[in-house]
């Protein structure tokens, strides 16, 4: 817009006052600073500027992010718990499926305690789920171990038995705990025991953990991890 003054720069200050604007959000060009007529009155011309609001940058408001809140601790374990849970659930599909292709018809029954979950099979053909000495039910267990650390971060401790094979095995196990703790007292050797899961391991250190006369200790590493059971006074 033009404005004309007798000066350039009351020409600015009237065009500022229309616009309301400052110096600052305009940009000026003086077209004619003016001319003075004779003794200031015959024959002067105006000053005459073109003032331009300059573009203001439009500034986009920024949504505010609200955070979401932190969830609560019992909010987290029950998030946990239902992973487990999940994880334990196809852990059970699983097994149902290698089961099935092994040609044994199966159900299986869960429970849980504390840090030991049990997978209690019900079969039309126990023994070729167990196998020889429980070798077959061992390997299904290291599958399932395995299949579980990978679906879960929780450590838990997989077991499976079938018709309560692993309390019986339990029994035959503390009898092997202490037979060969005799023969290595009384051959004043070390003896070494098959490979056999941490479960079974465990069993033949507690059936020994009161026995003063000889030591057990697990050496290997799995699946092939072994206990070995000396007399007290022989190791180094």
């Amino acid at each position: 817009m033009k404005f004309s003054a007798q000066t350039a720069e009351q020409a600015i200050e009237k065009g500022l006052k229309e616009l309301g604007k400052t110096r600052e959000e305009v940009e000026i060009v003086i077209v004619s600073e003016g001319k003075k007529g004779f003794l200031g009155i015959f024959g002067g011309k105006p000053a005459e500027v073109e003032i331009t609001p300059k573009e203001t940058e439009r500034v986009e408001e920024k949504a505010e992010t609200v955070a979401e809140p932190e969830p609560s601790d019992e909010k987290k374990e029950a998030e946990s718990e239902q992973e487990v849970e999940q994880a334990l659930r196809e852990v059970g599909s699983y097994l149902a499926e290698v089961t099935k292709e092994m040609g044994v018809e199966t159900k299986i029954e869960v429970t849980v305690e504390r840090r030991d979950v049990f997978y209690n099979f019900s079969a039309n053909q126990e023994g070729l789920l167990i196998g020889k000495h429980g070798k077959t039910l061992n390997s299904l267990q290291l599958l399932a171990q395995n299949y579980f650390d990978k679906l879960s971060f929780k450590r838990l401790n997989i077991i499976l038995d079938v018709a309560d094979y692993r309390e019986r095995r339990t029994e035959t196990l503390k009898y092997l705990a202490k037979k060969v703790a005799y023969d290595a007292i009384s051959q004043r050797r070390r003896m070494q025991l098959d490979p056999m899961p941490a479960y079974e391991r465990k069993v033949i250190h507690s059936a020994l953990a009161d026995n003063s006369k000889v030591k057990t200790y697990s050496r290997g590493a799995e699946p092939r991890r072994y206990v070995v059971i000396e007399p007290a006074r022989s190791r180094r």
